[in-house]
């Protein structure tokens, strides 16, 4: 299994729970890391396989695998 950081963006009826929706991530195997409430994002590393089942919690609008990307 491969851990990876990912972006979760919120659906905006969810907003004023997004410390809930961070808890329930959590509860799924996320590693939350920072919660941007402004901006309807949460951040933080999961296990690749856990991609799917985070994408489920009530309250997610999308999962995102963030890229690296390295200067020359």
């Amino acid at each position: 299994m491969k851990t990876v950081n990912i972006s979760v963006s919120i659906n905006d009826d969810y907003l004023d729970e997004i410390l809930d929706v961070a808890a329930n991530l959590q509860a799924v195997g996320m590693n939350v890391e920072n919660i941007m409430p402004i901006l309807g994002i949460i951040t933080g590393s999961a296990e690749s396989t856990q991609i799917d089942k985070l994408s489920q919690v009530e309250g997610v609008s999308a999962v995102e695998i963030s890229r690296t990307f390295r200067a020359l």
